[in-house]
């Protein structure tokens, strides 16, 4: 079984303010670090290649990604989808597993992982794994159906 969630709004202004926002942010760090070309050529255009790599990483993460939320056999998979490529973040054995429960918001979890876009976590979802005698804790917003699945799928292991 297999979702994907992706940004509710991708606002054209927000994308295009962002863009330009960086670009006068590295012109500003190009006209800082032409007074120090004549001496370090070479590190000043890597700070710059740095930083419209950077920049570019950020907007595609932020804006153009996905969420694929998979269940395999005996497995829970999240990846990160950017274009056709995609990203393991994090892989849970279901034996691992030990709930799946509603976000109230009434509580205060310090989450080791977020699978979701915004900061409302209306509809979101909090799983509890151990790995190694640890707690760990992640927020994803999948369908009810996926959510029987998973917990169908606990209860059988």
């Amino acid at each position: 079984m297999n979702e994907i969630v992706e940004r509710k709004e991708k606002s054209f202004f927000k994308i295009f303010l962002s863009i330009i926002a960086i670009a006068i942010l590295i012109d500003f760090v190009i006209f800082l670090a032409n007074k120090y070309t004549a001496k370090y050529p070479y590190v000043t255009n890597i700070i710059v290649i740095f930083m419209v790599t950077l920049a570019c990483s950020g907007i595609l993460i932020k804006y153009f990604s996905k969420y694929s939320y998979t269940l395999e056999d005996d497995e829970l998979i999240f990846h990160r989808l950017i274009g056709k490529r995609n990203f393991k973040m994090l892989s849970i054995k279901l034996d691992e597993l030990s709930s799946i429960k509603p976000y109230s918001g009434n509580e205060k979890y310090n989450f080791n992982y977020k699978f979701v876009f915004d900061k409302s976590f209306e509809n979101c979802h909090v799983g509890r794994y151990h790995r190694k005698g640890k707690e760990y804790l992640f927020l994803f917003r999948p369908s009810q159906s996926f959510v029987s699945e998973v917990n169908r799928k606990i209860s059988t292991n």
